[in-house]
């Protein structure tokens, strides 16, 4: 397996990210993002319908153990089961740190992924809206009075 990696200050570069990353023949399925914020994790996992980085990726021992580590620790965790050195994911969690995003493809290394038709590529094109650009102000909104438990 492969992967690729892209940090970015906020949510409308994230959404570029993705977009640059399904241009390069990637699937929905083989992007993740991930975000120091758990919440800010699976809101912009849910509104761009990419992954965030769960059991199936991490096996059921780190898991299991994520549940009682920090939450840097989990983070860089989380990173190396998808690929990412110990060493690179301690410099990723750092820039998670300061609010950065990262958005990140896992995929195998197989040249039959990227080998697409330029038909295929043209609808690609032609399809924009396969992730959605959401109104400036964040995409985050708290609960009814400003406070936490909303939803997107």
């Amino acid at each position: 397996m492969k992967t690729k990696v892209k940090l970015v200050e906020g949510e409308e570069y994230a959404i570029r990210a993705i977009r640059g990353f399904r241009e390069e023949g990637h699937s929905l399925n083989e992007i993740y993002v991930l975000a120091h914020d758990n919440d800010r994790t699976e809101g912009l996992s849910r509104l761009t319908d990419t992954n965030t980085i769960g059991v199936m990726e991490e096996g059921m021992a780190t898991a299991f153990a994520n549940l009682f580590r920090s939450r840097g620790d989990k983070l860089r965790a989380k990173m190396e089961s998808l690929g990412i050195s110990a060493l690179e994911a301690e410099r990723y969690e750092k820039e998670l740190d300061k609010g950065r995003i990262m958005v990140l493809v896992w995929y195998e290394d197989d040249t039959r992924t990227f080998e697409r038709t330029n038909e295929d590529l043209v609808r690609r094109r032609e399809h924009p809206e396969d992730v959605a650009i959401p109104p400036m102000g964040g995409i985050y909104m708290s609960g009814p009075g400003g406070g936490p438990g909303g939803t997107v």
